[in-house]
Parts: C-alpha cells; structure tokens; sequence
C-alpha cells in the first residue's frame, strides 16, 4: 500500500542505514497525547498488527483525493513550528495492507479533540473512524475526498520508496 509520512531527518538517515524506525511511547509528548494514541493499539492488536510496546507511527493514505499525497497545507496543520525548524521529510512508503490500520482523519479528529478536552470521544466519530472505503469508485469525484490516514507498528528500511525535503521557510511564510 501506498503511503506517505512526515518525518524528522534522523528518520531518512536511520532508514537508509538499514535500521528500523519505530516510535517509542516517550515521544509522544503529553498524557492527553498518549492517551489518544493508545486509542489506536487495540484496533491494531484486532487486526493482527503487531504493535508491540510502542507507538504508533502515523502515515497518510489519501489526502484531498483518493491516494493523494500530503502538501505544504497538510504539514503547515500538522507540525509544529520546532518540527519544521528541526527539518522534516516526507518519505513515500510501499507497506504491506496486513500492517496498516487506516481510519478517517475527519473523525479521528473528532476522537482527538474530545480527549484533548478530558471529554469522552463522541460514539458517532468511534464507531464510523475505522469504516473507510480503500477502493475507489466509479464517479468518485477527484478532489474533497476525506482523508485517510493509516498507523503502522513501525518502518522497515526497505519500505521506503522515495522522499522530498519540505521547504520548511515556505510552510513557515504560510502560516505568518
């Protein structure tokens, strides 16, 4: 499946020595944080991911449009100003579908906002987040299709397909 993530550049260099990239639990600042990403372990341990003690490490299947891949917008919403400063790539990933868990960004949203208030996650938005259509249908329009993003157990070297550099000044310019 392809897919895409945001990355430290740590991240590209670790991959292409052939080391593993996984997200240890103290990476995720916050215990609201961590709370929203435990969230996600048991749909994985359901669908036979093997997680393990760590995190999930967050991807994008389809943004904008079905298998779209992310954009200066995208990461200007998601990463913080030190992130962009520090230097983040965007790597392509090949992943095998058993070890991916897709969900709806629209909902999990949702999801994160309540546990980021200290409020339960709406039934609604828990019940449709993992309900995602993967195939895309005859007459679907191209563009305003809801995103998809996907949580994998971690990064094998060998999944990365390709990469680019964010212009991280350009995305900073976006966002004054």
């Amino acid at each position: 499946m392809r897919l895409w993530s945001y990355q430290p550049k740590t991240t590209l260099v670790a991959l292409q020595q052939g080391v593993r990239h996984t997200c240890p639990w103290q990476w995720v600042q916050g215990e609201r944080w961590q709370a929203a990403y435990q969230l996600m372990v048991p749909q994985m341990v359901q669908c036979q991911i093997p997680i393990g003690d760590n995190a999930p490490v967050w991807a994008w299947h389809s943004v904008k449009r079905y298998g779209g891949k992310p954009d200066e917008m995208c990461a200007l919403m998601l990463l913080s100003e030190l992130e962009l400063e520090a230097g983040i790539d965007l790597i392509e990933l090949n992943v095998p579908d058993a070890l991916v868990l897709l969900s709806s960004y629209p909902h999990w949203n949702e999801i994160l906002f309540a546990i980021l208030g200290r409020e339960e996650p709406p039934a609604e938005a828990l019940e449709k987040c993992f309900k995602v259509e993967t195939s895309p249908r005859k007459g679907r329009p191209p563009y305003n299709y809801p995103e998809i993003q996907a949580c994998l157990p971690y990064i094998e070297p060998n999944w990365l397909v390709g990469w680019e550099v964010l212009d991280t000044e350009k995305i900073l310019r976006l966002r004054s």
